[in-house]
């Protein structure tokens, strides 16, 4: 999450990704960044037992949101 405020902080297009036990701490974080409201996407957790196939497939799902925030027309 620090990462991606970061980055946008810099001018450069970030998407943060977290799974959805974190999403209280993203929050918190963002807010301490002082830059409450930033969007990120949530995933299923866990994803450290996925399989390449199972990432792909979870890419692919949230492509149309990360376009989205970054602001790319599709």
């Amino acid at each position: 999450m620090a990462d991606g405020i970061l980055l946008e902080r810099g001018g450069i297009p970030a998407v943060s990704i977290c799974t959805e036990p974190f999403r209280i701490p993203a929050d918190a974080m963002a807010k301490a960044y002082g830059f409450p409201g930033f969007q990120y996407l949530l995933t299923p957790h866990p994803v450290a037992s996925l399989t390449l196939a199972e990432v792909r497939e979870r890419v692919v799902g949230m492509t149309p949101r990360i376009l989205e925030i970054l602001g790319v027309e599709q």
